[in-house]
């Protein structure tokens, strides 16, 4: 057991300060500086740096994505539950932590192709696949003719692709309050179904 925190203490601490420095830049003495251990420990459980860093990674993955699978998305009313998990979308994605990690992902994207892909896959992909299982729950009428999960990979576009864009480069100040979220949300509603536009408005009044 103490063995396990030491190696969750490691991992969670190279995430930190792969964010920090990125990963050139970090050794594996700084880590263990940081941390204690040894540099056996790293290899013998990660096989170095490179292995560490995968891990790592999916420890921010996993992180980030704790408030979208928190998210009561119940049966009911479906325009809610939409704009529910989209404010949480969008919340999670413009984080400072989920941002420095989308950076990370453009820096080193190219040595490690398979942890970018498996960065979409634990983010992008984690939030249409949560959205398009709560929808085939729903028993409330969908009212499309868009099968759920293209309809959950288009709303999760609309939701994050501009507003990820935005803070990236630097055009959007953050943490975006709470009503340019909302805006972002509405907006993204109004491009659904007559029902969703309908509750866009209202939310909009």
């Amino acid at each position: 057991m103490r063995g396990e925190r030491r190696l969750h203490q490691l991992v969670a601490t190279a995430a930190d300060m792969f964010l920090d420095v990125g990963y050139e830049a970090l050794t594996v003495d700084h880590l263990i500086a940081r941390v204690g251990g040894s540099r056996r420990n790293v290899y013998d459980h990660f096989g170095g740096k490179s292995g560490l860093f995968v891990e790592a990674v999916k420890h921010l993955c996993d992180e980030i994505a704790v408030p979208i699978e928190a998210l009561p998305l119940r049966d009911g009313n479906l325009p809610a539950m939409l704009h529910m998990f989209g404010m949480a979308l969008v919340r999670a994605t413009l984080s400072p932590r989920a941002l420095a990690l989308h950076r990370l992902m453009i820096a080193e994207g190219q040595r490690f192709p398979e942890l970018a892909q498996a960065i979409y896959a634990a983010g992008h992909q984690r939030g249409e696949h949560i959205l398009a299982a709560a929808l085939e729950r729903s028993s409330d009428a969908f009212g499309s003719n868009i099968p759920t999960p293209v309809f959950a990979a288009q709303f999760v576009n609309l939701l994050v692709a501009g507003a990820q864009l935005r803070a990236l480069v630097g055009l959007s100040g953050l943490p975006l309050p709470e009503d340019q979220i909302a805006r972002i949300v509405n907006d993204a509603l109004s491009f659904g179904t007559p029902c969703f536009r309908d509750y866009a408005q209202e939310k909009k009044r």
